[in-house]
């Protein structure tokens, strides 16, 4: 069994979606090639995790994402610590490769030889094994590896580094040195950034500038295109698209070169956001461009062009472009419980494979089908980026397809899961931050009570405290039916705002004074003092019946407010009640 990592340094420490959609691409094609090294060695069928076969080659399981650790089989007569040397080393020299293609062309701005130091040195892989006999247990031999592994990494190797010191570190993670040969004047080197596609005043190490540019043939959505794609639906919709593409024309051509797309993704196909960047409709992103940054006048053209397609727009129904974005993290429940069960490396890596076939690689269909970018898919671990219109369907749709995927391998009545989590941000929120969030959206979603196959979505508005709702999937109605029947009565007027703050206000203040059955009739007589029909008020009633409803209740209903927002400005239609009750 092998690891690769560090993920933190592959993954995490990323600025924009490129950045991240590079790193975890890095760490899946160096697991890769360990996993081909190994293939060549012992044969790909001793390959147990991931497991190619039949319809699905190793080049197709790396197209989704191969995990960073890798399980295999090795005959009798090879020495697996050869082994393990060799497949580390064959991924270090494929990523020093990959750097010298990527660097090339661009080293007159670099500290070259500090740059491929960097790169050689962020690989840390670890291997463990152990003896498999014929009449032994499989699954007790794979735990005591992966054990093994486990102490293996905690006693990590802590080699002196390779490059010497400079003047700045990196403006990512700080543990490491900048490796950018700029000019001294600060205005001569943010030209130098701009022409390496960097940020101005960013100072990145040699992973940092490996990752920014990973060639990436159609780009990578960023937070804003996933922010601005209710508002393009909204426009089709309602079949503004072509004062839009008009108004971006305009606009474009006072920008200049600048204002060209640099991103080609499959689904920003019917949009105008692969001929024109989609920074261009927000006001506040307008400064970014060098040329309008530079000349207030220019600026101030493309505020009033934009400023006169909005009030054009708003007469029609649609507002502006909206900010916020979700941000999907999930990952299979139950699956140390389901190896465990498999009781031979045939059985597990038949397992692998169908994992791979059937879920892995159809998750890429299924997100871009919601509107998404994929990240990273490897087993049953997913990282996404989601427009809001269609991010609780898309959660929904791959917890479906997981499950359906894992029925054959229950025990006891018990399916494999996948616990999701759904982080909603701002656009301009750091992706750091973004990423924090997801994760603990997920480790809501595995680890309340009672634990897994749930979804948690977690809600960071700019202003005001962070709001997080959970719900199992195997609830009637699921949570992502109740946020969407909730988002339906805000779309309708049907429920004052003041409602549900009214509901968190009492449970914040008298949650812990009056007694259960007091403080539910106080929420019925909240919910009472409210315009709004009848109907309505019954059904949001029928959900209050401990204080646990009325704080979930509470909860969902503010949380239900973006999701509102983004469906209405996408032209999403309003299911009827009848519908509603369908369910």
């Amino acid at each position: 069994m092998l690891s690769l990592g560090p993920v933190q340094d592959f993954i995490a420490t990323a600025r924009r979606t490129r950045d991240l959609y590079a790193g975890s691409r890095l760490l899946s094609e160096a697991a890769q090639q360990v996993a081909r090294h190994l293939a060549g060695e012992v044969g790909e069928e001793q390959l147990i995790f991931p497991a190619p076969g039949g319809e699905v080659s190793l080049e197709e399981l790396g197209k989704a994402g191969i995990p960073n650790v890798i399980l295999a089989l090795v005959p009798e007569g090879k020495d697996p610590k050869a082994l393990g040397e060799k497949a580390l080393e064959a991924a270090r020299a494929y990523l020093k490769a990959k750097a010298m293609e990527v660097f090339r062309g661009r080293q007159d701005h670099l500290f070259l030889d500090t740059a491929l130091a960097q790169v050689e040195d962020l690989l840390e892989g670890y291997y463990a094994y152990a003896p498999l006999g014929a009449k032994e247990d499989y699954a007790s031999t794979r735990g005591r590896v992966a054990a093994l592994l486990a102490a293996r990494k905690n006693t990590r190797d802590f080699a002196q580094v390779t490059w010497g010191s400079a003047a700045f570190k990196s403006s990512l993670d700080g543990a490491r040195e900048s490796v950018l040969l700029l000019p001294d004047k600060p205005e001569e080197a943010n030209r130098a950034r701009v022409t390496l596609g960097l940020r101005p005043g960013e100072y990145l190490s040699g992973p940092d500038l490996l990752k920014r540019w990973w060639p990436v043939g159609e780009g990578f959505v960023s937070t804003t295109h996933m922010a601005a794609l209710p508002f393009w639906e909204g426009a089709k919709a309602r079949g503004l698209e072509g004062r839009v593409r008009e108004a971006l024309a305009e606009v474009a051509r006072l920008v200049g070169e600048e204002a060209r797309s640099q991103t080609w993704h499959p689904v920003l196909r019917d949009t105008p956001f692969g001929d024109y960047d989609v920074r261009l409709l927000y006001e506040t992103r307008l400064e970014e461009f060098t040329s309008l940054a530079e000349d207030p006048s220019r600026l101030e053209a493309v505020r009033k062009r934009l400023q006169t397609l909005w009030a054009e727009l708003r007469q029609k129904g649609l507002p502006p472009p909206g900010t916020y974005y979700a941000l999907l993290h999930a990952d299979g429940d139950r699956m140390g419980e389901t190896l465990d069960g498999l009781q031979n490396p045939e059985a597990h890596r038949a397992f692998s494979n169908a994992l791979a076939r059937e879920f892995a690689l159809k998750v890429k269909g299924i997100v871009e089908r919601h509107g998404g970018g994929l990240v990273y898919s490897g087993g049953d671990d997913v990282l996404a980026l989601l427009p809001l219109h269609r991010a609780l369907a898309c959660a929904r749709a791959l917890a479906e397809r997981f499950r359906e995927v894992m029925a054959p391998y229950g025990k006891g009545g018990v399916l494999p899961s996948l616990s999701v989590g759904l982080a909603v941000v701002h656009h301009l929120e750091p992706l750091q931050d973004a990423l924090d969030l997801a994760r603990r959206a997920e480790k809501k979603a595995k680890e309340d009570q009672p634990k897994r196959n749930a979804l948690a979505v977690i809600y960071s508005p700019r202003s005001g405290s962070e709001l997080a709702v959970r719900g199992r999937w195997d609830e009637s109605p699921r949570l992502t039916q109740r946020l969407l029947r909730y988002a339906d009565l805000i779309r309708l007027e049907a429920v004052p705002s003041r409602a549900a703050y009214e509901l968190k206000e009492l449970i914040r203040e008298a949650g812990d004074v009056l007694s259960e059955e007091a403080l539910v009739a106080e929420a019925m007589r909240i919910l009472k003092r409210k315009e709004m029909k009848e109907a309505y008020r019954e059904e949001l009633a029928h959900w209050i019946r401990t204080k646990e409803h009325v704080e979930r209740l509470a909860h969902e209903l503010i949380l239900a407010r973006p999701f509102a927002e983004a469906m209405e400005q996408a032209g999403v239609p309003v299911e009827s009640r009848e519908v509603w009750d369908a369910h």
